[in-house]
Order: C-alpha cells, then sequence, then structure tokens
C-alpha cells in the first residue's frame, strides 16, 4: 500500500518521452530509500508513455500518473507541486537517472538535513565535463543556475515564494532559485554528492529573453552597484555581461533604460552602444561575439572607462 504521507514526492513532468521514462523510473524504483512518491505529469503524450507510466503505476502504488494538456514543463511541475503529498519535492526529467540505488538514502540519512530548506548536491551530463556544479552562493548564481536534478526542495517553500513563473519559458526554475538564495530566511545546505545523470538535450540551452531581462538583468545590475563598476576589468566578468545584453536582445543604451531606471555603468552603456550597431546575426556568431567583446573591452580598458 502506498504510504499516505511520504517524505519525499518525485515529480517528472512527460510528454512524449517512450525512450527514456522506463529508464528515469527504474533509477527511482531501485532507491534503497523507499519513503517516496513518483507524480507522472504528462502533458497528453501522443506516443506510449503514458501507456509506460501507467504500466509502473499498475506494479507499484506509489507511483501516480496524471495526464493532461499543460502549458509547458514549467506549468506540468507546478500542478505536480499541488498534487505532492511530500514534505519535499525533488523534479526529476523524463531522460535523467537518479546516478545510483543509494543516492536517496544518502541524501536523507543526514538528520540535520532536516533543519534546511533547499538541499542541492551535484550533477553529470554529456553536456558538462565532470561533475557540475559545487557550492554556488548568490553571486555565482547569477552567472549559472543550480540544476534542478541536484535540487531538494522543502513543499513549504512554493506556498511562500510562489510557483514557478511560466513567462519563464526555459529558465523559471532559475527564477524560482534566485529568489531562495536572495531570502535570508530560506536555509540552504550543500551537499557534496551528485544526485542525478541528466540528457544533454532540455530548455536551458535556449534563450530565455523575458526571464533574462525582467529578472537576471536588473538582479547583475544591482550586484554590479553593490560591488563596483570595477570588477568589469576583470574580462571574464566583461565578458558575462556582453552575453547578457546580447541574449537578452537589450541592444542600446534606450533598450536598457526601457528595462531598468539606472544608473548605468559607462561600460555597460558602451557594450550596449556597440551591440547596437552590429547585425544581430553576425553578434550571435561565437568567434566574432568574443573577438567583438575583447575589442569593446580594450577600448574602455583602454579609455580608462573600467
Amino acid at each position: 500500500m502506498a504510504t499516505q504521507t511520504p517524505y519525499l514526492t518525485i515529480i517528472i513532468p512527460t510528454f512524449r518521452a517512450e525512450k527514456t521514462l522506463h529508464a528515469s523510473l527504474d533509477s527511482v524504483l531501485s532507491q534503497t530509500f523507499r519513503d517516496w512518491e513518483v507524480l507522472v505529469m504528462d502533458g497528453g503524450s501522443p506516443d506510449a508513455t503514458l501507456a509506460i507510466a501507467q504500466a509502473a503505476a499498475g506494479q507499484d502504488s506509489r507511483i501516480r500518473v496524471f495526464s493532461a494538456p499543460d502549458k509547458g514543463v514549467y506549468d506540468a511541475m507546478n500542478k505536480g507541486i499541488r498534487e505532492a503529498r511530500g514534505e519535499w519535492l525533488y523534479f526529476l526529467g523524463s531522460d535523467d537517472l537518479l546516478k545510483n540505488a543509494k543516492v536517496l538514502s544518502t541524501v536523507f540519512a543526514d538528520v540535520e538535513h532536516a533543519s534546511f530548506d533547499l538541499l542541492y548536491g551535484n550533477v553529470v551530463s554529456p553536456s558538462y565535463k565532470g561533475a557540475y556544479d559545487g557550492v554556488f552562493d548568490y553571486p555565482k548564481l547569477l552567472s549559472r543556475n543550480v540544476s534542478h536534478q541536484a535540487a531538494f526542495y522543502r513543499k513549504t517553500l512554493f506556498a511562500r515564494l510562489g510557483d514557478y513563473n511560466l513567462r519563464y519559458k526555459g529558465y523559471a526554475d532559475w527564477d524560482f532559485n534566485i529568489r531562495c538564495f536572495s531570502d535570508a530566511g530560506v536555509r540552504i545546505r550543500y551537499i557534496e554528492r551528485t544526485i542525478a545523470c541528466f540528457g544533454a538535450d532540455g530548455l536551458s540551452s535556449r534563450h530565455d529573453v523575458p526571464f533574462l531581462k525582467e529578472v537576471l538583468f536588473p538582479a547583475r545590475l544591482r550586484l554590479l552597484e553593490a560591488t563596483g563598476g570595477r570588477t568589469l576589468r576583470r574580462i571574464a566578468v566583461y565578458d558575462e555581461w556582453w552575453r547578457l545584453l546580447r541574449n537578452a536582445e537589450l541592444r542600446g543604451p534606450a533598450a536598457l533604460r526601457n528595462q531598468a531606471p539606472g544608473p548605468f555603468p559607462a561600460a555597460i552603456l558602451g557594450m550596449a552602444g556597440w551591440q547596437e550597431k552590429i547585425r544581430p546575426g553576425l553578434l550571435r556568431m561565437g568567434v566574432w561575439s568574443k573577438g567583438l567583446m575583447f575589442a569593446s573591452y580594450v577600448r574602455h580598458l583602454l579609455t580608462g572607462v573600467i
């Protein structure tokens, strides 16, 4: 019989996942930690995805299956949050695998973890060389995201901070993590373990322009104001800003002012000015964009702007 109040709810959004879902579910079923439920949140797959999920649910009553059209993966995740009975939530992609049979036992065997709201570790993927990506703090989070396949969230966090914002089609989980890390009341702990292996494909490879404009750009601007514009002398920081303005389509000083009140460091205004004069197609070409960034950096460095 299924546990009525499992400690952990694992939410698996699915759509056209017939080739990978079986292995993903097997990575959960093989866990030595048993106090879980799985919610398969299917978006109305036209292939065999639903049949695979229902067959698994018929063999293990801890697996529950929901199928209805949705507005994308984050809508499916939000629906899963509402259906979840667990104290902790974990989001596993339909092409992801838990790292080994003992990973959940390792995470939840530590009694100190009960005093935290967000636990996260590492992931591995064909997209990365080695494990991704160690300890995060707020500045690091504004450069890259904590993988949701590495993170365990106390369910009450979503009641407190809100659900995934469906406006952000590719980075709603990044937006939520920023809300967590910027709230001093959220207790966060890093676990030095690899939690999952995730597929090379996914939404995160696409630029989520509304998120970049509305969340990441203002947040990075506030951080730059707090740390001082001289940090732009570090070419890695300058390059991050160059790529942010390019990917957020903030080309030209007017676009910056339309998005945030400023004031803007002269180097940021200069970057936006340079990008406004460059054809978007050329700006998106990696080698050309990197060369143009370097020319802009050297010019600002020599003229004392940074």
